[in-house]
């Protein structure tokens, strides 16, 4: 039976191309772990403490749970551990752990609130007879007889509104569980803990919700399972992705961003996507001079009312003819049908626009058919210029 697990199925919402990195091809990298993730490693272990400590009738002192915070933050801090957000260090994100330990401390002391069943829970529920979810619970309260509730503590720095918190799958699916291990459940309550801004959000699901939240997991497995191709999403979290060095999309960034600036610059890369850049702006530029000499072009056979303009041994030939216009695909429900009314449904297939043209102008369709047909046509004179070489120069008199 294949195991998921929510940070599994996740990675392939997020990227493909990461999920095929991760857990396909299970390529080492660099980076190991980011401050976010290192931060919320440290948090989430200071909480387990505290609550470990309860379970033995012990309540642990603010003071003395900062310092093993503190302690588990030097003995497990390395060099390896990838800082983002520039400007900020390790010491940073030090004090953010003690403010979210701090204020949570404040928030629930005594801790009394209810009966502590289990802490980072390895469990797993079964979704079908093919797949089973990997349960893995923060906290697992009993509140009141028969009310379960599953605590999960967030140290990142978005706050979602009750409307995401609503549509949350991990700890939807971790209810399964509960659902199925114990006998007298008449509620299960879904808390996550937002340390950052000391906000609590709390949400329920129906038994329907389940359902449906099961059946929709297993399609979303299937789909993974069936993927064939893993391409690349790029988002804000590719700044925290452990595969930037080998993701088509930054690895030649990744190459070059600590260069100094001579080395930088002699970069095959680098100077080649320069130089097509300067040209590219090059062309751009001559295309806009070009249009406006055009212009100026069809404008003067107009005033002077020839076909042919000649120059010292080119000439530009100058025609004039019309172009139709047709609904675009997704506006053609009305077009379409007068279409087949009139009978040339069969004849035009799905209405080969490029075809239909060509009859109106070669007064091969009635015109009275042509009549109805104009509600949908849009005229356009367009004018053409081609430029050959010219065989009469007043140079060769």
């Amino acid at each position: 039976m294949a195991t998921y697990s929510h940070s599994k199925i996740c990675c392939f919402e997020q990227c493909p191309l990461k999920y095929k990195f991760q857990y396909i091809d299970k390529i080492k990298t660099e980076i190991e772990q980011t401050v976010e993730a290192f931060l919320g490693s440290m948090v989430h272990e200071a909480l387990e403490k505290l609550y470990t400590d309860l379970k033995f009738q012990k309540i642990t002192s603010l003071n003395e749970l900062l310092d093993f915070y503190n302690d588990l933050w030097q003995k497990n801090w390395n060099d390896a551990i990838v800082i983002v957000k520039k400007g900020y260090d390790q010491e940073n994100y030090r004090k953010m752990g003690e403010k979210f330990i701090t204020d949570y401390y404040n928030h629930y002391y005594p801790f009394n609130q209810g009966k502590v069943l289990g802490l980072e829970t390895t469990e797993f529920v079964d979704l079908n007879d093919e797949y089973k979810f990997h349960v893995r619970i923060d906290r697992l309260d009993e509140a009141k007889e028969g009310i379960y509730e599953i605590h999960d503590y967030k140290t990142g720095r978005y706050l979602p509104d009750q409307a995401k918190i609503d549509e949350d799958r991990q700890l939807a699916l971790y209810s399964l569980w509960v659902l199925k291990t114990f006998g007298d459940v008449k509620k299960v309550k879904l808390v996550w803990h937002y340390l950052a801004f000391d906000k609590e959000l709390v949400s329920e699901r129906t038994n329907d919700q389940l359902m449906k939240l099961r059946k929709e997991t297993i399609q979303r497995i299937k789909k993974i399972e069936a993927a064939k191709e893993f391409p690349p999403n790029v988002s804000r979290l590719c700044d925290w992705c452990q595969f930037r060095p080998i993701c088509p999309q930054f690895k030649h960034l990744y190459n070059i961003e600590d260069m100094e600036a001579e080395e930088y610059l002699k970069d095959d890369g680098v100077k080649l996507v320069n130089k097509y850049a300067e040209l590219h702006e090059k062309i751009k530029d001559l295309s806009d001079e070009l249009e406006k000499v055009r212009e100026r072009l069809i404008e003067f056979a107009k005033n002077e009312e020839v076909d042919i303009v000649y120059g010292s041994d080119v000439k530009a030939s100058i025609d004039s003819y019309e172009s139709f216009s047709f609904p675009s695909k997704n506006q053609r429900k009305e077009f379409n049908e007068t279409v087949k009314q009139l009978g040339l449904w069969n004849e035009l297939a799905t209405v080969d626009t490029y075809e239909l043209a060509k009859k109106i102008k070669n007064k091969e369709l009635h015109e009275e058919l042509i009549k109805i047909l104009e509600k949908f046509i849009e005229k356009k004179k367009t004018d053409l210029i081609r430029i050959s070489r010219s065989m009469n120069n007043n140079n060769n008199c």
